[in-house]
């Protein structure tokens, strides 16, 4: 696929090589990790999926799995952090699940996901319709304590699924990732990963990063057809929830590289309660969300983190806000 991008660096358009499970490097907290959410909105059907392989974690490696699906009758979820098998390393370069109720392989162009939770099942088939490029920062801690290569791309879902006995046939939006290397989850105070489409017209994807050396990165990238644009600024607002950790959808507002200015608003579907998935001391929270923007309007999730104070950690730093005594001029 022949890419055009407006950014201020070269971003490679990669092959089928990065579909599939990748080299583990020699640190203890390598990973390599898949994740789909996608919706129906004929059907008010969708989910979050994650797995991730930690090769040398523990005694032989683990697996982590965050299984989430929700329809008219509810949401089935499953997360769990088990050992790693050789029944998980697919011959076909796909992931297993740490037992049989998910995996994740490449066929024949389409990323397939399998998935077996009793009367909650289904096969759902996910086909890029962007390109296959990674757009995450290569340095600092994002690189070194997060991921080497972090692909997030828009695409179309098809398949099968069934749900306390009834049985849906899939036509809907997703967004996919793909990302390996070192990732120390402890690194992060927050974060949040806005990652929306409409299909080939518009898909965006928004993240914000609060490190642990008190660093905030903000980037992202609208992609529209097999045109990536980067934006040059980037606003995240969220709206949380009493808890401090729940959120209620958010605002996104991108200025690109080209000027041009896309505000996403993003509202949870009705009903349809978030996921949160506890792994490695951080509860993530995923909330599927309709967007509207310039007109158009499409499927989210609005992914976010709350853990500032990491236990026993006065906060320091704020993006607008002041904890320390004093005067402090405008």
């Amino acid at each position: 696929m022949t890419s055009t991008f407006y950014s201020n660096q070269n971003l490679k358009v990669w092959g089928d090589e990065v579909h599939v499970r990748q080299r583990p490097g020699p640190e203890a907290n390598w990973q390599d990790s898949v994740v789909l959410v996608w919706w129906d909105k004929g059907n008010a059907i969708g989910g979050f999926h994650r797995l991730g392989h930690e090769p040398n974690a523990g005694d032989g490696g683990m697996v982590t799995l965050w299984n989430v699906l929700v329809g008219p009758a509810g949401m089935q979820k499953k997360v769990h952090y088990v050992p790693l098998r050789q029944a998980d390393m697919l011959a076909s370069g796909g992931f297993g699940g740490g037992d049989e109720s998910c995996r994740c392989e490449f066929i024949d162009g389409e990323h397939v996901w399998t998935i077996d939770e009793g009367d909650v099942s289904g096969r759902i088939a996910f086909k890029d319709v962007g390109p296959n490029v990674d757009c995450f920062p290569k340095k600092g801690i994002m690189k070194e304590g997060f991921s080497t290569a972090h692909f997030d791309i828009p695409g179309k879902v098809s398949g099968v699924f069934r749900m306390k006995g009834n049985e849906y046939k899939v036509d809907g939006l997703g967004i996919r990732d793909h990302g390996w290397g070192p990732r120390d989850w402890s690194t992060v105070y927050s974060h949040r990963w806005v990652a929306g489409t409409c299909g080939p017209e518009l898909s965006f994807i928004a993240v914000s990063w609060h490190a642990i050396d008190d660093t905030i990165s903000n980037f992202g990238w609208v992609i529209r057809g097999d045109k990536v644009t980067l934006a040059k600024k980037l606003d995240i607002l969220t709206y949380t929830e009493m808890d401090g950790a729940m959120n209620r959808g958010g605002h996104v507002q991108f200025t690109l590289a080209t000027d041009e200015v896309f505000e996403v608003e993003c509202t949870p579907y009705p009903e349809r309660k978030a996921s949160v998935c506890y792994h490695h001391g951080v509860a993530c929270v995923d909330r599927l969300c309709s967007w509207e923007c310039n007109g158009m309007t499409g499927f989210c999730d609005f992914e976010s983190t709350a853990n500032i104070q990491h236990g026993n950690r006065k906060p320091t730093k704020f993006v607008d806000g002041i904890i320390d005594d004093g005067f402090f001029p405008n």
